[in-house]
């Protein structure tokens, strides 16, 4: 076989190899099945059984969160397998309604996580030096502080309000 014909099957395997990795990557990002936004704490318990290797409940004050009204809880999963890795998740309740979560991650991941959800939702309808929105599909990359942010249709209008406003400045 010719040396360019040997190079040009090496830079297709590849290009296949990081296709599927992407996918793989991509399907990283994705939520569990289990988890549903608009669902209350007791419905999400069991989840959070399987999900997390252990996790607190706080009651925290509704006024704290704009969308909450009676209250505002918060379920702090440690060892939430998301994006491939053991993380952090923060599941955040208004009124005993799943409304968003926070997945930490580490600044030094940033390329690789835009290139999964980039994979998985297209081009981010938002860019900006504090997220990557992907509104469209409810989720966001925040760059400030690093993790993902994944909300509800609920939600979606003020988040979506919040990128354009972001994007604006």
């Amino acid at each position: 076989m010719r040396p360019q014909n040997l190079l040009s099957l090496a830079a297709l395997s590849l290009a296949f190899f990081n296709a599927g990795c992407a996918t793989a990557y991509a399907e990283g990002t994705a939520l569990p099945a289990d988890v549903s936004f608009g669902a209350g704490l007791e419905a999400m318990s069991p989840a959070f059984d399987r999900l997390c290797d252990d996790y607190d409940v706080r009651t925290l004050d509704p006024a704290d969160l704009p969308v909450a009204e009676t209250s505002h809880v918060q379920v702090d999963c440690r060892g939430f397998d998301h994006a491939g890795a053991g993380r952090l998740a923060e599941f955040v309740f208004a009124d005993d309604s799943l409304v968003f979560i926070w997945v930490l991650t580490d600044a030094a991941e940033e390329a690789t996580h835009l290139a999964a959800l980039r994979a998985a939702h297209g081009t981010p309808t938002h860019d900006t030096p504090v997220f990557v929105a992907f509104a469209d599909d409810n989720v966001a990359l925040r760059r400030d502080e690093p993790e993902f942010l994944y909300y509800g249709d609920a939600v979606a209008p003020m988040y979506r309000a919040w990128f354009d406003q972001m994007a604006s400045q």
